[in-house]
């Protein structure tokens, strides 16, 4: 049959014309790649992860605890401070994150975190010193929580960098409210330590049981270091040691922050207002220590933690004739895994203030009442694990204190203690919520 071989040499020329554009499709990705003009689409080893965090509150207005002039609790979150009935999306957050190498060698990375939600607020009206008053909401409902370049030195274990935007490693809580025992925020986290920092920050571990963080940042959540106040340059130093036990069922974490004219003197945002108008030299300082156990006897259904923070600011701040404040707290953790299904949290935690300092007392021309200030907190969390990736919660959580009632203007305006040497309270919280996670 003649057309055999017709087919055969068109078989191996269409052969031909195959290989020879493989070899040119080869030639041009070299050519590409040698000019640098290649672009990877998909940078490998991206995570995307996050959550979505929605619920229901409900506040019993009382005469106790609260701004009277505000309706909220003074001391709490913006989102669970209302009185009366309200439905909340807490938090949509998406991060992005190139983690650093598993191995001990030069490597890059970066993480972002994005908050949609009442928890925006956070960033812009936390732990506050001054009037109630100051105790608004944010601005805008999108935070950008974090947004840091991650950079690893091969020198011992490895000394790794954040160089950016990060949270505060100060505290036993943290601001993803699924990752702690209890929906609401503690009054230690929302009013005694700083919420985030931009700056740099090294970590060093020196084996299993100690490692180290140290850094320097602008300021107290302060994304702008000048100091509109009197010209000069605000700076904080950031400074932890944790100690791990052996087995990883326990932690203890001692850490932190000494800053120097952080604040403005003049904006009710900003974590130090001078009433007197008169700001020279506003340095402050906290240290705080938490700790975490998981006794081995409960066969980790159990879990035990504490929080302490001492803290301080200048006379300057306060105005003429007045001491430097300082401020204490204290919070005991506890959680239970029933079942599976199930688990029960508690926290109980304490403020002091003195001169009536924390939470904004009783002034008259810029110098403060010597009425110091104790407020307390109980709250109890249920915890339901039904679906997969689905965390429901139901709390319900006690304000109660001494010269802690207040009558005031709008935002930001002037405030004055309602009652003296007497027990204010108590205000009480139903909180809900779901999360997914993802």
């Amino acid at each position: 049959m003649k057309y055999v071989p017709a087919v055969l040499l068109g078989a191996a020329f269409a052969a031909t014309l195959t290989l020879a554009s493989a070899d040119e499709a080869k030639d041009l990705k070299k050519v590409i790649e040698d000019q640098g003009i290649y672009v990877e689409t998909a940078k490998p080893g991206i995570v995307l992860s996050g959550y979505v965090d929605a619920g229901y509150t409900y506040g019993f207005a009382g005469s106790g605890v609260r701004d009277a002039g505000l309706g909220t609790a003074i001391n709490r979150n913006p989102s669970d401070a209302q009185a009366g009935s309200d439905f909340n999306l807490n938090a949509f957050k998406l991060s992005l994150e190139k983690p650093l190498s598993t191995q001990n060698d030069f490597s890059a990375g970066f993480r972002a975190d994005l908050i949609y939600g009442q928890d925006a607020n956070l960033d812009g009206n936390a732990n506050r010193v001054g009037a109630p008053g100051t105790l608004t909401t944010s601005s805008s409902d999108f935070w950008l929580e974090q947004a840091y370049i991650q950079l690893r030195a091969p020198y011992g274990n490895g000394i790794d960098w954040k160089v950016g935007k990060f949270v505060s490693p100060l505290g036993y809580e943290v601001v993803e409210r699924p990752a702690n025992a209890n929906i609401s925020y503690g009054n230690l986290f929302r009013n005694m330590i700083p919420i985030d920092h931009i700056g740099v920050l090294g970590s060093y571990k020196f084996n299993d049981i100690v490692d180290v963080k140290g850094g320097v940042v602008n300021g107290w959540n302060s994304d702008n270091a000048f100091n509109g106040s009197n010209g000069t340059t605000g700076a904080g130093l950031l400074a932890t040691i944790n100690f791990t036990a052996p087995g990883g069922n326990a932690n203890l974490q001692n850490g932190a922050y000494v800053g120097l004219n952080n604040g403005d003197g003049t904006s009710a945002a900003n974590i130090l207002t001078n009433p007197a108008g008169t700001t020279t030299n506003e340095a402050l300082w906290v240290y705080d220590v938490w700790g975490k156990w998981q006794p081995k006897f409960a066969n980790d259904k159990l879990t035990l933690g504490f929080n302490g923070d001492v803290g301080s600011y200048a006379t300057t701040v306060l105005g003429a004739g007045t001491n430097d404040t300082l401020w204490t707290g204290a919070a005991l953790y506890a959680k239970y895994q029933f079942t599976k299904i199930f688990s029960l949290a508690t926290r109980t935690d304490w403020i002091h203030s003195d001169d009536g300092q924390k939470f904004g007392a009783n002034s008259v021309g810029g110098v403060y009442s010597p009425s110091a200030e104790d407020l307390y907190s109980f709250t109890v969390t249920g915890s339901f694990d039904l679906w997969e990736n689905v965390l429901l919660r139901a709390e319900y959580r006690l304000d109660y204190g001494q010269n802690v009632n207040y009558t005031s203007n709008t935002p930001g305006g002037t405030s004055t203690l309602t009652t003296t040497g007497t027990t204010n309270g108590p205000s009480h919280l139903i909180d809900l919520q779901v999360v997914y996670s993802f």
